[in-house]
Protein backbone atom coordinates (compact mmCIF):
# COMPACT_ATOMS: atom_id res chain seq x y z
CA UNK A 1 0.00 0.00 0.00
CA UNK A 2 1.22 3.20 -0.91
CA UNK A 3 2.16 5.91 1.70
CA UNK A 4 0.42 8.89 2.30
CA UNK A 5 4.22 10.83 1.75
CA UNK A 6 4.22 8.84 -1.86
CA UNK A 7 0.83 9.48 -2.83
CA UNK A 8 1.17 13.02 -2.63
CA UNK A 9 4.54 12.92 -4.67
CA UNK A 10 2.76 11.36 -7.56
CA UNK A 11 2.08 13.63 -10.95
CA UNK A 12 5.22 15.98 -9.28
CA UNK A 13 8.16 16.00 -12.16
CA UNK A 14 11.15 17.48 -11.20
CA UNK A 15 14.68 18.32 -13.12
CA UNK A 16 17.17 19.71 -11.11
CA UNK A 17 20.49 21.48 -11.74
CA UNK A 18 23.40 20.24 -10.10
CA UNK A 19 23.77 21.47 -6.56
CA UNK A 20 27.37 23.95 -6.20
CA UNK A 21 29.21 23.19 -3.38
CA UNK A 22 28.52 23.93 0.09
CA UNK A 23 30.49 26.81 1.74
CA UNK A 24 31.90 25.98 5.35
CA UNK A 25 28.56 27.24 6.77
CA UNK A 26 25.20 27.37 5.54
CA UNK A 27 23.01 29.59 8.28
CA UNK A 28 20.26 27.09 9.11
CA UNK A 29 22.02 24.41 7.74
CA UNK A 30 23.83 22.05 9.99
CA UNK A 31 25.31 17.96 10.29
CA UNK A 32 21.62 17.23 11.47
CA UNK A 33 18.96 20.01 10.33
CA UNK A 34 17.39 22.31 8.64
CA UNK A 35 16.20 25.44 10.14
CA UNK A 36 13.01 27.03 8.52
CA UNK A 37 11.06 29.47 9.80
CA UNK A 38 7.24 30.68 10.20
CA UNK A 39 5.51 33.88 11.27
CA UNK A 40 1.85 33.29 11.01
CA UNK A 41 -1.99 34.60 12.39
CA UNK A 42 -2.35 32.03 15.38
CA UNK A 43 -4.52 34.32 17.40
CA UNK A 44 -5.30 37.38 15.21
CA UNK A 45 -7.92 38.17 12.41
CA UNK A 46 -6.93 35.48 10.60
CA UNK A 47 -6.10 32.77 12.81
CA UNK A 48 -9.12 30.60 11.26
CA UNK A 49 -6.66 30.23 8.24
CA UNK A 50 -3.22 30.41 9.94
CA UNK A 51 -3.71 27.58 12.72
CA UNK A 52 -4.66 25.15 10.06
CA UNK A 53 -2.24 26.05 7.89
CA UNK A 54 0.63 25.67 10.80
CA UNK A 55 -0.80 22.54 11.03
CA UNK A 56 -0.73 20.92 7.53
CA UNK A 57 2.58 22.65 7.29
CA UNK A 58 3.75 20.61 10.25
CA UNK A 59 2.29 17.42 9.25
CA UNK A 60 4.12 17.04 6.07
CA UNK A 61 7.43 18.45 7.72
CA UNK A 62 6.84 15.48 10.42
CA UNK A 63 6.29 12.81 7.71
CA UNK A 64 9.90 13.44 5.91
CA UNK A 65 11.53 13.70 9.50
CA UNK A 66 9.95 10.28 10.58
CA UNK A 67 10.99 9.16 7.34
CA UNK A 68 14.51 9.96 8.00
CA UNK A 69 14.61 13.13 6.87
CA UNK A 70 16.16 14.84 4.01
CA UNK A 71 19.61 13.90 2.77
CA UNK A 72 20.24 12.84 6.78
CA UNK A 73 18.80 16.23 8.18
CA UNK A 74 15.99 16.87 9.79
CA UNK A 75 13.21 19.53 9.31
CA UNK A 76 13.67 22.03 12.01
CA UNK A 77 9.97 24.09 11.91
CA UNK A 78 10.31 27.03 14.22
CA UNK A 79 6.90 29.09 14.25
CA UNK A 80 6.18 32.68 15.54
CA UNK A 81 2.39 34.25 16.10
CA UNK A 82 2.69 37.27 14.87
CA UNK A 83 -1.04 38.16 14.97
CA UNK A 84 -1.28 39.89 11.52
CA UNK A 85 0.11 42.57 13.36
CA UNK A 86 2.93 44.32 11.36
CA UNK A 87 4.83 45.08 14.25
CA UNK A 88 4.76 41.69 15.88
CA UNK A 89 5.64 40.41 12.18
CA UNK A 90 8.50 42.68 12.13
CA UNK A 91 9.75 41.51 15.78
CA UNK A 92 8.98 37.98 15.08
CA UNK A 93 11.37 38.19 11.64
CA UNK A 94 14.46 39.80 13.23
CA UNK A 95 14.05 36.81 16.06
CA UNK A 96 13.74 34.23 13.25
CA UNK A 97 16.49 35.24 11.15
CA UNK A 98 18.97 36.96 14.05
CA UNK A 99 18.73 34.09 17.23
CA UNK A 100 16.93 30.94 15.54
CA UNK A 101 18.85 31.28 12.44
CA UNK A 102 17.04 30.11 9.38
CA UNK A 103 17.51 28.66 6.10
CA UNK A 104 14.35 29.90 4.77
CA UNK A 105 10.69 31.29 6.03
CA UNK A 106 7.87 29.22 4.58
CA UNK A 107 4.13 30.01 4.73
CA UNK A 108 3.99 33.39 6.11
CA UNK A 109 -0.03 34.42 6.21
CA UNK A 110 -0.67 37.90 4.68
CA UNK A 111 0.50 40.50 2.50
CA UNK A 112 1.27 43.28 4.95
CA UNK A 113 3.48 40.95 7.31
CA UNK A 114 5.02 39.09 3.99
CA UNK A 115 6.25 42.18 2.80
CA UNK A 116 7.42 43.89 5.31
CA UNK A 117 9.37 40.56 6.38
CA UNK A 118 10.90 39.98 3.14
CA UNK A 119 12.70 43.58 3.71
CA UNK A 120 14.46 41.69 6.51
CA UNK A 121 15.29 38.47 4.93
CA UNK A 122 16.38 39.85 1.51
CA UNK A 123 19.71 41.12 2.45
CA UNK A 124 20.34 38.46 4.64
CA UNK A 125 19.79 36.32 1.17
CA UNK A 126 16.84 34.13 3.05
CA UNK A 127 14.17 32.48 1.19
CA UNK A 128 10.37 33.44 1.12
CA UNK A 129 8.97 30.74 0.03
CA UNK A 130 5.50 30.08 -0.43
CA UNK A 131 3.56 32.34 1.95
CA UNK A 132 -0.22 32.41 2.31
CA UNK A 133 -1.21 35.38 -0.03
CA UNK A 134 -1.75 35.96 -3.66
CA UNK A 135 0.02 39.54 -3.52
CA UNK A 136 1.45 40.45 -6.77
CA UNK A 137 4.19 42.30 -5.31
CA UNK A 138 5.29 39.33 -3.03
CA UNK A 139 6.91 38.07 -6.45
CA UNK A 140 7.14 40.96 -8.67
CA UNK A 141 9.51 42.06 -9.48
CA UNK A 142 10.85 39.20 -9.56
CA UNK A 143 13.50 37.94 -7.58
CA UNK A 144 15.32 34.88 -6.91
CA UNK A 145 14.41 34.50 -3.28
CA UNK A 146 10.61 34.96 -3.57
CA UNK A 147 8.04 32.12 -4.54
CA UNK A 148 4.45 31.92 -4.62
CA UNK A 149 1.85 29.27 -5.22
CA UNK A 150 -1.32 31.62 -6.15
CA UNK A 151 -2.62 33.54 -9.35
CA UNK A 152 -2.66 36.85 -7.74
CA UNK A 153 -5.72 39.11 -6.20
CA UNK A 154 -5.43 41.12 -9.02
CA UNK A 155 -6.13 38.78 -11.83
CA UNK A 156 -8.71 37.04 -9.43
CA UNK A 157 -10.62 39.93 -9.44
CA UNK A 158 -10.23 40.41 -13.19
CA UNK A 159 -11.07 36.51 -13.27
CA UNK A 160 -14.48 37.68 -10.98
CA UNK A 161 -15.26 40.90 -12.52
CA UNK A 162 -14.84 39.22 -16.37
CA UNK A 163 -17.41 35.87 -15.39
CA UNK A 164 -20.51 37.58 -14.12
CA UNK A 165 -20.10 40.89 -16.31
CA UNK A 166 -20.55 38.13 -18.88
CA UNK A 167 -23.15 36.14 -16.54
CA UNK A 168 -25.65 39.00 -15.59
CA UNK A 169 -25.19 42.26 -18.12
CA UNK A 170 -23.63 44.20 -15.03
CA UNK A 171 -22.43 47.64 -16.28
CA UNK A 172 -22.39 49.19 -12.84
CA UNK A 173 -19.86 47.65 -10.03
CA UNK A 174 -18.98 48.12 -6.91
CA UNK A 175 -15.71 46.87 -4.34
CA UNK A 176 -15.23 46.83 -0.53
CA UNK A 177 -11.70 46.35 0.61
CA UNK A 178 -9.56 46.35 3.88
CA UNK A 179 -7.35 49.57 4.08
CA UNK A 180 -3.83 47.77 3.91
CA UNK A 181 -1.55 46.41 1.03
CA UNK A 182 -3.66 43.02 0.47
CA UNK A 183 -6.62 45.27 -0.58
CA UNK A 184 -4.98 47.69 -2.49
CA UNK A 185 -3.62 44.49 -4.57
CA UNK A 186 -7.39 43.81 -4.70
CA UNK A 187 -8.21 47.86 -5.87
CA UNK A 188 -5.63 47.93 -9.21
CA UNK A 189 -7.13 44.21 -10.34
CA UNK A 190 -10.59 45.59 -10.07
CA UNK A 191 -10.00 49.48 -11.83
CA UNK A 192 -7.86 47.71 -14.21
CA UNK A 193 -10.55 45.19 -15.22
CA UNK A 194 -13.01 47.81 -14.86
CA UNK A 195 -11.64 50.05 -16.88
CA UNK A 196 -11.21 47.42 -19.63
CA UNK A 197 -14.89 46.58 -19.67
CA UNK A 198 -16.25 49.93 -19.95
CA UNK A 199 -18.12 49.73 -16.28
CA UNK A 200 -18.82 52.51 -14.12
CA UNK A 201 -17.88 52.26 -10.55
CA UNK A 202 -20.66 53.25 -8.16
CA UNK A 203 -19.25 52.45 -4.99
CA UNK A 204 -15.87 52.45 -3.76
CA UNK A 205 -15.45 51.66 -0.12
CA UNK A 206 -12.41 50.11 2.62
CA UNK A 207 -11.98 49.22 5.75
CA UNK A 208 -9.80 48.53 8.43
CA UNK A 209 -9.58 45.14 9.11
CA UNK A 210 -10.91 44.77 12.38
CA UNK A 211 -13.89 47.01 11.38
CA UNK A 212 -17.11 45.14 12.44
CA UNK A 213 -19.95 47.31 11.68
CA UNK A 214 -20.76 47.61 7.63
CA UNK A 215 -24.26 49.34 8.33
CA UNK A 216 -22.93 52.60 6.23
CA UNK A 217 -21.23 50.87 3.78
CA UNK A 218 -24.00 48.39 3.34
CA UNK A 219 -26.31 51.56 2.56
CA UNK A 220 -24.29 53.23 0.51
CA UNK A 221 -23.77 49.85 -2.07
CA UNK A 222 -27.41 49.13 -1.85
CA UNK A 223 -28.53 53.09 -2.84
CA UNK A 224 -25.44 53.43 -5.43
CA UNK A 225 -26.98 51.11 -8.19
CA UNK A 226 -24.37 49.10 -7.98
CA UNK A 227 -24.78 45.44 -9.94
CA UNK A 228 -21.81 43.23 -8.66
CA UNK A 229 -20.07 43.96 -5.58
CA UNK A 230 -16.31 42.60 -5.37
CA UNK A 231 -14.52 42.11 -2.58
CA UNK A 232 -11.68 42.44 -0.70
CA UNK A 233 -11.92 41.29 2.43
CA UNK A 234 -10.81 38.71 4.99
CA UNK A 235 -13.18 36.69 7.54
CA UNK A 236 -15.29 38.45 9.78
CA UNK A 237 -15.63 41.16 7.57
CA UNK A 238 -16.18 39.28 4.93
CA UNK A 239 -19.47 37.64 6.56
CA UNK A 240 -20.21 40.67 8.61
CA UNK A 241 -21.08 42.98 5.36
CA UNK A 242 -22.44 39.91 3.37
CA UNK A 243 -24.83 39.52 6.02
CA UNK A 244 -26.24 42.67 6.46
CA UNK A 245 -26.17 43.25 3.18
CA UNK A 246 -28.60 40.93 2.81
CA UNK A 247 -31.15 42.06 5.14
CA UNK A 248 -31.57 45.11 3.57
CA UNK A 249 -32.72 42.95 1.33
CA UNK A 250 -30.00 43.23 -1.26
CA UNK A 251 -29.70 40.45 -3.37
CA UNK A 252 -26.61 41.28 -6.31
CA UNK A 253 -23.67 39.04 -6.49
CA UNK A 254 -21.09 39.08 -3.96
CA UNK A 255 -17.95 37.57 -4.86
CA UNK A 256 -14.79 37.38 -2.81
CA UNK A 257 -11.53 35.81 -3.62
CA UNK A 258 -9.03 33.26 -1.92
CA UNK A 259 -8.72 34.66 1.68
CA UNK A 260 -12.53 34.07 3.21
CA UNK A 261 -11.97 30.70 1.81
CA UNK A 262 -12.83 28.86 4.67
CA UNK A 263 -15.78 26.50 6.04
CA UNK A 264 -16.21 29.51 8.58
CA UNK A 265 -17.31 31.46 6.40
CA UNK A 266 -19.50 28.77 4.92
CA UNK A 267 -20.99 27.90 7.93
CA UNK A 268 -21.59 31.42 9.25
CA UNK A 269 -24.53 31.88 11.60
CA UNK A 270 -28.13 30.30 10.38
CA UNK A 271 -27.00 30.61 6.86
CA UNK A 272 -25.60 34.13 6.95
CA UNK A 273 -23.38 33.68 4.25
CA UNK A 274 -25.93 31.78 1.81
CA UNK A 275 -24.70 32.32 -1.71
CA UNK A 276 -21.38 34.24 -1.44
CA UNK A 277 -19.22 33.21 -4.18
CA UNK A 278 -15.73 32.70 -4.06
CA UNK A 279 -12.58 33.20 -7.00
CA UNK A 280 -9.72 31.10 -5.89
CA UNK A 281 -6.16 30.06 -7.42
CA UNK A 282 -6.98 26.50 -5.27
CA UNK A 283 -9.81 24.44 -4.55
CA UNK A 284 -11.05 22.99 -1.47
CA UNK A 285 -10.47 19.05 -1.46
CA UNK A 286 -13.78 16.59 -1.95
CA UNK A 287 -12.73 13.87 0.96
CA UNK A 288 -16.31 12.28 -0.44
CA UNK A 289 -14.84 10.78 -3.82
CA UNK A 290 -12.84 7.76 -2.59
CA UNK A 291 -9.46 9.32 -3.24
CA UNK A 292 -7.17 7.44 -1.41
CA UNK A 293 -4.32 10.01 -0.64
CA UNK A 294 -6.85 12.79 0.26
CA UNK A 295 -8.62 10.38 2.88
CA UNK A 296 -5.75 9.10 4.42
CA UNK A 297 -4.65 13.00 4.96
CA UNK A 298 -7.96 13.96 6.30
CA UNK A 299 -7.68 10.54 8.53
CA UNK A 300 -4.23 11.66 9.56
CA UNK A 301 -4.85 15.24 10.02
CA UNK A 302 -8.26 14.69 12.49
CA UNK A 303 -6.46 12.37 14.72
CA UNK A 304 -3.02 14.72 15.10
CA UNK A 305 -4.94 18.16 16.07
CA UNK A 306 -9.01 17.15 16.53
CA UNK A 307 -10.55 19.31 13.34
CA UNK A 308 -11.17 19.18 9.98
CA UNK A 309 -7.94 20.17 7.44
CA UNK A 310 -9.60 23.19 5.77
CA UNK A 311 -8.43 24.51 2.53
CA UNK A 312 -5.74 26.29 4.30
CA UNK A 313 -4.57 23.11 6.49
CA UNK A 314 -4.49 21.71 2.81
CA UNK A 315 -2.29 24.39 1.36
CA UNK A 316 0.07 23.90 4.42
CA UNK A 317 0.62 20.41 3.23
CA UNK A 318 0.89 21.23 -0.02
CA UNK A 319 3.95 23.64 0.75
CA UNK A 320 5.26 21.36 3.15
CA UNK A 321 5.81 19.00 0.18
CA UNK A 322 7.24 21.43 -2.11
CA UNK A 323 10.36 22.49 0.36
CA UNK A 324 10.74 18.99 1.14
CA UNK A 325 10.98 18.08 -2.78
CA UNK A 326 13.04 20.79 -3.51
CA UNK A 327 15.47 20.21 -0.79
CA UNK A 328 15.41 16.72 -1.50
CA UNK A 329 16.45 17.73 -5.43
CA UNK A 330 19.27 20.14 -4.39
CA UNK A 331 20.99 17.78 -2.51
CA UNK A 332 23.23 17.10 0.23
CA UNK A 333 25.40 20.18 0.01
CA UNK A 334 22.70 22.26 0.42
CA UNK A 335 22.77 26.44 -0.32
CA UNK A 336 20.19 28.83 -1.04
CA UNK A 337 21.11 28.57 -4.55
CA UNK A 338 20.76 24.94 -4.80
CA UNK A 339 17.24 24.93 -3.42
CA UNK A 340 16.52 28.25 -5.81
CA UNK A 341 17.58 25.76 -8.77
CA UNK A 342 15.09 22.94 -6.76
CA UNK A 343 12.45 24.84 -7.28
CA UNK A 344 12.61 26.27 -10.70
CA UNK A 345 12.69 22.88 -12.05
CA UNK A 346 9.40 22.16 -10.70
CA UNK A 347 7.71 22.30 -13.72
CA UNK A 348 4.43 20.58 -13.19
CA UNK A 349 3.14 19.69 -9.81
CA UNK A 350 -0.50 17.90 -9.10
CA UNK A 351 -2.10 19.54 -6.60
CA UNK A 352 -3.11 16.27 -4.72
CA UNK A 353 -5.95 17.75 -3.64
CA UNK A 354 -7.55 18.35 -6.80
CA UNK A 355 -6.73 22.26 -7.52
CA UNK A 356 -5.54 23.59 -10.94
CA UNK A 357 -1.77 22.41 -9.61
CA UNK A 358 1.06 24.43 -9.57
CA UNK A 359 4.30 24.72 -11.90
CA UNK A 360 7.52 27.08 -11.68
CA UNK A 361 10.86 28.20 -14.10
CA UNK A 362 13.35 30.50 -13.57
CA UNK A 363 11.50 33.28 -15.29
CA UNK A 364 8.35 32.16 -13.10
CA UNK A 365 8.27 32.38 -9.47
CA UNK A 366 4.38 32.34 -9.11
CA UNK A 367 3.49 28.35 -9.06
CA UNK A 368 -0.83 29.20 -9.67
CA UNK A 369 -1.80 27.54 -12.75
CA UNK A 370 -5.57 28.28 -12.83
CA UNK A 371 -8.44 29.47 -10.92
CA UNK A 372 -11.76 28.11 -9.05
CA UNK A 373 -15.27 29.86 -8.63
CA UNK A 374 -17.23 28.15 -5.95
CA UNK A 375 -20.39 29.17 -3.68
CA UNK A 376 -21.62 29.00 -0.21
CA UNK A 377 -24.75 26.28 -0.23
CA UNK A 378 -26.09 25.01 2.84
CA UNK A 379 -23.69 26.22 4.59
CA UNK A 380 -20.89 24.24 2.43
CA UNK A 381 -18.72 25.31 -0.47
CA UNK A 382 -19.86 24.38 -3.87
CA UNK A 383 -17.60 24.02 -7.06
CA UNK A 384 -19.60 26.00 -9.62
CA UNK A 385 -16.78 26.59 -12.44
CA UNK A 386 -13.18 24.46 -11.92
CA UNK A 387 -12.46 25.89 -15.23
CA UNK A 388 -12.41 30.10 -14.82
CA UNK A 389 -10.69 32.29 -17.14
CA UNK A 390 -8.66 35.38 -15.96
Amino acid sequence: MKTLSSIAAAGLLVWAGAAAPAPAETQGVTDDAIVIGVISDLSGPLASGGVPNVQGLRMRIEEANAAGGVHGRKIDLRVEDMKYDLTLAVRATNKLVKRDRIFAMISSVGTPPTMAAQKILDPEGIPTLFPVTAARTVVEPLSPLHFSLYVNYQNQAAGALKHFVAETGATKVCLQAVANDYGQEVVDGFEATSRALGLEVAFHGSHKVTETDFAGSATAIKNSGCELLILGTTTKDTINLYSTLRKLGWDKPIVGNMVPYSPIVAEAGDGATEGLYIVSPFRAADYTDGDAFRTAFRTTFKAAYNAEPEPYGELGYVAGDLLVTALEAAGRDLTVEALIEAIEAISHYDDPFGGPGYGFSADKHAGGAGLVLVQAQNRKWVVVNDQLPF
